[in-house]
């Protein structure tokens, strides 16, 4: 388009055809960079959670942390000296390295009774949702130049001198190992995630979701924009709705339902909540249909993370949470990395004209719905998987105390044979 950058609205006009084409490039960039922070997280995200179980949690936090910096710097270059925008591209996957998982092993080394992690990272979770809608709605007010000084702001004159000076360590020394390098190695680290055949259901059940999840999500956005009138204040009334649903069921509903099913029960609600979110979108013809689905489905969608990180977190000794969670986060990153790819791919082919179409308009609008029937349809078996999780769960937690009485009992002969008179002592070992 000749228009000048300042006059171009397509949060308000999405069905001009410089719009359009807008939206082509920004599936192409964020999906560009998007594959390059997912192959850091397949490189790194082992090796980080390993590091935090040798060394402590607070040192590779702070790194990640740290490393997010350049990229906040280069975008207010650009804001403010017109630097190049691919410099903040180039660096923005350094701000998306998997500290998450390291955050969740920080949050199980403070809860005392394992069988609350699941509540604890639902708060965190609907804390972390509830900042984001905050600060989207606050965004929404500002300037970009307003913007970007509120985020340098918060990041440098609050966040950085807590994380430096502040944030406490929560693994001791005496629940620390040696590093595991093998373990840390790309692709070997995920080895974690199939340790048993209940490991890897689970693990089955995080991949398989996220990967439906971001696909479907790819799709439908581009879907509203091309096909249904979505300019910025639907998509900005959709996203608070959707929002404050998640953090409601985060926050709150989380732990009503982690007291009456437990947290598998949490894991198949949200999974079901999916499934039919995706079955209803495939049908929607209006805009406030998408509200309604964002206020009913989309909240109980949000369990399902915090539910399978508890469930996994207490299938594992302290000293290998940092492997666990950073495994799981990579194997969550490589999802979000092919999920969008394929379905892009497959709305992108549906949506063209096909030879000898009529140019029917409605034609093409059927035809890009087939992806969101396929993302439903990939949920089914894992929501049959989900039925047989149970069994198999009360199976291997009972090992584990089998093990652990076991281990105590062989501790207290141990302390018998000890008090026996010495002459005595190696006759009965």
């Amino acid at each position: 388009t000749d228009l000048r950058p300042g006059d171009i609205r397509c949060e308000d006009t999405p069905e001009a055809s410089y719009c359009q084409a807008a939206i082509n490039d920004n599936l192409f960039w964020s999906t560009t960079i998007g594959a390059i922070g997912s192959v850091l997280h397949f490189v790194l995200g082992p090796f980080l959670g390993a590091l935090s179980d040798a060394i402590g949690r607070r040192p590779v936090i702070l790194l990640c942390s740290l490393l997010g910096y350049p990229s906040l710097v280069s975008l207010a270059l650009f804001v403010y000296r017109n630097v190049s925008m691919y410099i903040t591209f180039a660096l923005m996957p350094l701000g998306e390295l998997p500290v998450l998982a390291i955050w969740f092993a920080y949050i199980v080394d403070l809860i005392e009774d394992s069988r609350d992690s699941s509540v604890a990272f639902g708060l965190v979770s609907a804390g972390a949702l509830l900042s984001t809608m905050v600060g989207a709605t606050v965004g929404n007010f500002l300037s970009l130049q307003e913007g970007v000084a509120a985020m340098m702001f918060f990041d440098i004159i609050i966040l950085l001198p807590y994380l430096v000076c502040c944030l406490p360590e929560t693994l001791p020394q005496s629940k620390r190992q040696a590093m595991q390098w093998r373990a840390a190695a790309p692709g070997l680290g995920l080895s974690i995630l199939g340790r048993n055949q209940l490991f890897l259901q689970l693990s089955t059940l995080v991949v398989g979701s996220t990967f439906i999840g971001t696909g479907f999500q790819r799709v439908s956005s581009s879907f509203l924009q091309k096909y249904i009138r979505w300019p910025k204040s639907c998509n900005n009334l959709a996203f608070i709705i959707g929002c404050s649903s998640s953090i409601l069921w985060a926050g709150g509903g989380l732990s009503i339902t982690h007291r009456a099913v437990g947290d598998v029960g949490s894991l198949g609600l949200a999974l079901w909540a999916g499934a039919l979110y995706m079955l209803c979108f495939a049908c929607i013809t209006q805009q406030w249909q998408v509200y309604i689905l964002n206020a009913v489905l989309l909240g109980p969608q949000a369990l399902a993370f915090p539910a399978i990180s508890a469930i996994k977190s207490r299938l594992v000794a302290e000293h290998e949470q940092g492997l666990l969670q950073g495994a799981l986060t990579t194997g969550k990153s490589i999802a979000e990395c092919i999920g969008p790819i394929l379905f892009g791919f497959l709305f992108e082919v549906f949506s063209r004209p096909f030879d000898g179409d009529s140019g029917d308009p409605g034609h093409s609008q059927f035809a890009s719905r087939i992806p969101i029937l396929i993302a439903f349809l990939l949920c089914l078996p894992l929501l049959c998987l989900t039925a047989v999780i149970p069994q198999k769960l009360a199976d291997f937690e009972q090992q584990l105390v089998d093990r652990t009485v076991n281990i105590e009992m062989e501790n207290l002969e141990a302390e018998d044979v000890s008090l026996l008179d010495p002459s005595q002592r190696d006759k009965l070992l």
